[in-house]
């Protein structure tokens, strides 16, 4: 049937059959020119002309699907082996049981460098250095997850060994990799060692500026939820805090200083601490956002999704599967839209500070996209997925506490308005009646004791009744508020400005005082008064009748009574606005 088929075709199409059977031919041929030619790379050469070599595109990978080679049976098998060049964005996920196995060559020149090869990530399983020595032996070097910090070869963030010194012969090293349930991508670097010791000195700077801000903020959150009583900011220092320990474990910090001598749990840190800062980041905006108000099956979803999160990580943390670790992954992405949901719905309510978390828990939501993504392979690890989070939390933090001190702010400020009623008159802000008379008498009281004069002015706001015809009761009110304003400005600190009735006020002018100073103050609320306001209609302004007065006066009916000194004025006051010409009245002086 083929040769029918074949000599039924044209020409032209017999000619191209052939050409693609020859190159198939001519392809499947080279697989072994292939192959030796990706065995024998050149060997990377160590010579100070570059103090960081990546080794991209410089060595080779094959995976051991069993994970049972030893590093001796690789090296005698490697010719079968199909070890092939691996690049920079290489990931692969490894089965269970399975390891990596990564060779290069390397040539040390000059004897005054010390070159040491660096996986470029943290969160590695194991990783493992073997090379032959010059008298044969094999010397390996071991780090990664499923060992405490301090009992790798170099106890540091990120897994480091030291490379032969040798420059008399070309060293083949070999890295064998084990790393389950995640997807391997790593830049593996052979650096000169004091290169590698600034970068570090660089690195710790500024991790350390974002650590130490984050402590800061933290110890501010509980000093605010301490003295405020306001749980806002408690939910906000934990979700900090797990957040900070999160970052530190993904960066290899926390296994290098906080738990360097356990295993255990520097192999489980980063798989618990990323998805419970999730979890207490998504109660945090629910704390703060308060979703009842917007919709009631976001506030439920709030509170199951955490619950929901808490179980998978336990789940993972007992029975660490592949599975899991994706059941976790899934619900880590979930918390993060819901996130997005609380916070938009918020973000249309309108309030301020609200817009204000919104905008500092951004840098963190897409950050956050970057650790799910490289857990199902997408994207492989480098700078953002290592350092984008830490990025985005440091942008995140200072913009959180701003929004909270703002919230905070609103908050006091009605409940200081409500403790403030029981001392202040609502429409002016004054020292209302009651407390007035009180501060009087005491100031009578002290006058007479040491012998010195205080000074009263009691103070009508002679067109209030004008405004409240032509132009409404709130422009009559506005005109007090002004005016309220106008004896603040006078009033020196340990003055008492208040309103005594409808459209009266007094100030209170602590002794020693002069007669020249009472006038002064009196010509002053005055002139303020005739000054233009734009809160005033056009062409209006504020007319005062002042009557003044010093305290205590010899008159023996009044003696300390702090009523009848006020009723005094308030009698003159009566006197002197039925004079169209006069403005102050000096009552005993």
């Amino acid at each position: 049937m083929s040769d029918v088929l074949w000599k039924g075709a044209t020409p032209g199409i017999r000619c191209a059959r052939r050409l693609a059977a020859w190159l198939a031919l001519a392809f499947f041929s080279l697989f072994p020119v292939l192959r030796a030619v990706a065995a024998e790379l050149p060997p990377v050469v160590l010579d100070g002309t570059q103090p960081s070599v990546p080794l991209a595109q410089r060595s080779l990978y094959w995976v051991d699907t069993g994970g049972q080679l030893t590093v001796q049976e690789v090296e005698a098998q490697q010719d079968q082996l199909p070890f092939a060049v691996r690049s920079a964005e290489h990931r692969l996920l490894l089965p269970d049981g399975g390891a990596l196995w990564i060779r290069f060559d390397a040539q040390a020149r000059g004897d005054h460098s010390r070159w040491e090869l660096e996986l470029a990530r943290s969160g590695t399983d194991r990783i493992s250095l073997y090379h032959r020595l010059s008298n044969g032996e094999w010397k390996a070097q071991h780090a990664g997850d499923r060992l405490a910090v301090s009992h790798w070869a170099f106890p540091d963030r990120y897994p480091v060994f030291s490379l032969d010194p040798r420059t008399d012969a070309v060293v083949t090293y070999w890295v064998r990799i084990e790393h389950a349930r995640v997807p391997f991508s790593g830049t593996l670097q052979i650096h000169d060692h004091h290169t590698l010791r600034e970068l570090r000195i660089h690195q710790q700077f500024l991790l350390g500026a974002y650590f130490g801000m984050a402590l800061l903020l933290t110890a501010t959150a509980v000093a605010n939820a301490l003295v405020f009583r306001d749980t806002s900011f408690a939910a906000y220092a934990i979700y900090i805090t797990v957040l900070g320990l999160a970052m530190a474990a993904s960066l290899g910090v926390a296994g290098q200083f906080l738990w360097p001598n356990s295993a255990h749990w520097n192999g489980l840190a980063e798989f618990v601490l990323m998805p419970m800062a999730a979890v207490f980041g998504l109660l945090f905006v629910r704390q703060v956002v308060q979703p009842r108000r917007i919709g009631r099956w976001l506030d439920r979803s709030a509170l199951a999704l955490p619950a929901v999160l808490a179980g998978l990580i336990l789940w993972d943390t007992l029975h660490p599967t592949h599975g899991s670790l994706q059941a976790v992954t899934a619900a880590s992405a979930a918390t993060l839209a819901l996130v997005y949901a609380m916070l938009w719905a918020a973000w249309r309510t309108g309030d301020r500070w609200v817009r204000w978390i919104a905008l500092g828990m951004l840098p963190v939501l897409l950050a956050g996209a970057l650790p799910v993504m490289r857990n199902v392979g997408l994207i492989s690890s480098g700078f953002l997925s290592q350092y984008g989070m830490v990025i985005a939390a440091a942008l995140e933090a200072p913009l959180l506490i701003y929004g909270l001190l703002q919230r905070s702010s609103l908050q006091h400020e009605a409940q200081a308005r409500a403790r403030a009623l029981a001392l202040t008159e609502p429409l002016t802000g004054l020292t209302n009646r009651h407390n007035f008379m009180l501060r009087l008498h005491d100031s009578v009281v002290r006058a007479q004791r040491y012998g010195h004069q205080s000074a009263l002015l009691l103070i009508g706001l002679d067109n209030h009744g004008w405004f409240a015809e032509q132009h409404g009761r709130e422009v009559a009110d506005r005109a007090l508020v002004i005016t309220g304003s106008l004896l603040r400005s006078v009033a020196r600190d340990v003055d008492t400005a208040s309103r005594v009735d409808d459209s009266t006020l007094a100030l209170l002018m602590e002794g020693p005082v002069r007669e020249a100073q009472a006038l002064a103050a009196a010509t002053s609320i005055i002139a303020g008064g005739l000054r233009p306001s734009v809160q005033l209609p056009v062409g209006t302004t504020l007319k005062f009748k002042i009557v003044v007065a010093l305290l205590p006066d010899p008159t023996p009916e009044l003696q300390q009574d702090a009523q009848a000194h006020l009723d005094w004025l308030r009698q003159a006051l009566d006197a002197l606005r039925k004079d169209p010409r006069k403005a102050i009245l000096k009552l005993n002086f």
